[in-house]
């Protein structure tokens, strides 16, 4: 354990420290104005008796509860509250300003709490009206502070036009941050589903915005390249069902949630083609590690090595020499002759193994690939991954874990404002311990803490850190180039 404070950690590295997932403490009558002018009297009334959704999918109920209707057991106790100075800091952002240099962080990206899972709410104008007060509160409270902190919008997206309606007016408003859900959940459009890898009589599927969609959100994306929006992706805004079962226990849920909630967005937006498409465009996901994200590129090289069409051609079962099959059957195949019913070809050539062939389909089709490193140059350089201050997964977004020599992008996630920050001031210096113990090297933890977030949002904005207190720091990097590609 390191002796050093964060604010001596932060004199000594000799470069800005940028957080890019923190989060505020909103208080609910503060934004009632808002939530009223939004909705209108009767929408927010019902707003009031439902409660907002965040406090929805914590419900005060005991485990026993639970267990007869299997409702997942929520995030109790979620914030601090022996560390009074610490709660404050996270509710008022003129506090948290003025202890920035005691954190040792120059500026900061937060994201909200109580808004979590508001753009899951299914009640079309319920849900746009909650967001738009949300987000207009987010730019009338925290806007002031804009030097050392920004607060992230959320961005609907049950549709295109409703997303690119909420960014162009999150832009008015002067918000720099959007923050997209995970997914949206829709109603399967044959009726429940009896098939057996769903759930009996499903009715719905989980829409992650890229292959698949039930969208084309091109359009989406396009809108955010032209504000100068790199979109951020915080698991919780939205609701995905079946993804924290246990009725009981919230640590059992909670561990590897977010990787679990945001890894189906970044392979769908890889896999259909968006990063080809939008290579200029950065993609964050956040509160989620980046071990997760080292392995699936892995596994992307190894499928791709195994299952583009020219190396398909080996598992073709047309290809198969049955004659040369049964010479191994009638040599070494005792044991199931005595057994076999029927005629040895005609059970060979109807093997389960073999059915299914999507004859002449491409997986790769959408991402225009020819060798494990353009899998890499696809994923590596558009892909950014938020990363807290105990996680020593970091080391693994730098060689020798991803293949071909790649670096990932993970940025520095204080998660302050939350029950697993027990003391904001000891943040950065908990981090810096990924040096201290050999994990990362002093220019990966630059790259970890200052470039890459920086990068980030300068990729879609070269003027995001204008006026800010890190824009002198931030112009070498800019002048630099700072892109995706």
């Amino acid at each position: 354990m390191s002796t050093a404070t964060s604010a001596q950690v932060r004199d000594q590295l000799g470069h800005p420290v940028i957080d890019a997932d923190g989060h505020v403490l909103e208080m609910f009558p503060a934004i009632y104005p808002f939530l009223r002018e939004e909705l209108g009297p009767d929408r927010f009334d019902v707003y009031l008796k439902q409660g907002p959704p965040a406090r929805l999918a914590v419900p005060k109920r005991r485990a026993a509860e639970n267990l007869r209707d299997r409702t997942p057991q929520g995030a109790w106790w979620g914030a601090a509250c022996e560390n009074t100075l610490d709660r404050a800091t996270f509710m008022f952002p003129a506090l948290l300003c003025e202890r920035m240099g005691e954190l040792g962080i120059d500026f900061s990206v937060l994201y909200t709490t109580h808004g979590l899972s508001t753009c899951s709410v299914p009640d079309t104008d319920l849900r746009l009206g909650t967001v738009r007060a949300f987000n207009r509160y987010y730019a009338e409270v925290y806007g002031p502070y804009r030097e050392q902190l920004t607060v992230a919008a959320m961005i609907p997206m049950h549709t295109p036009d409703e997303a690119i309606a909420e960014l162009r007016h999150s832009h008015e408003l002067g918000l720099k941050v959007a923050s997209f859900p995970e997914g949206v959940l829709r109603p399967i459009e044959a009726g429940p589903s009896q098939h057996p890898q769903l759930w009996p009589g499903q009715a719905h599927w989980y829409d992650t915005f890229g292959l698949d969609s039930a969208y084309d959100y091109d359009p989406v994306w396009a809108t955010a390249r032209e504000l100068g929006y790199a979109p951020t992706f915080h698991g919780a805004l939205g609701i995905r069902p079946s993804h924290t079962p246990s009725p009981t226990s919230y640590v059992c849920n909670h561990v590897g949630m977010f990787a679990g909630l945001v890894a189906p967005v970044c392979k769908s937006l890889f896999m259909g083609g968006v990063t080809r498409r939008f290579p200029d465009l950065p993609f964050a996901f956040l509160e989620c590690g980046v071990s997760w994200a080292m392995q699936m590129l892995n596994d992307f090289v190894e499928h791709w090595e195994k299952r583009n069409l020219d190396a398909l051609s080996i598992l073709d079962p047309s290809r198969l020499d049955v004659p040369a099959l049964t010479d191994y059957f009638d040599r070494y195949g005792a044991a199931v002759r005595d057994r076999l019913e029927g005629d040895f070809a005609d059970a060979v050539t109807s093997m389960a193994i073999d059915d299914g062939k999507a004859e002449g389909h491409d997986e790769w089709e959408h991402l225009d690939v020819r060798s494990a490193q353009d899998i890499v140059d696809r994923f590596s350089p558009s892909f950014y991954f938020g990363c807290e201050a105990d996680d020593r997964g970091v080391a693994t977004a730098f060689p020798p874990f991803p293949p071909c020599d790649a670096r990932l992008n993970a940025i520095f996630s204080s998660d302050m404002g939350h029950w697993d920050v027990s003391d904001v001031s000891t943040v950065l210096a908990e981090a810096h311990e990924l040096v201290s113990e050999g994990l990362v090297s002093s220019d990966d933890f630059r790259r970890f803490t200052f470039e890459n977030p920086a990068r980030l949002y300068l990729a879609a904005n070269p003027a995001f850190f204008e006026g800010t207190a890190v824009e002198k720091s931030t112009a070498a990097l800019k002048s630099a180039g700072a892109g995706v590609s």
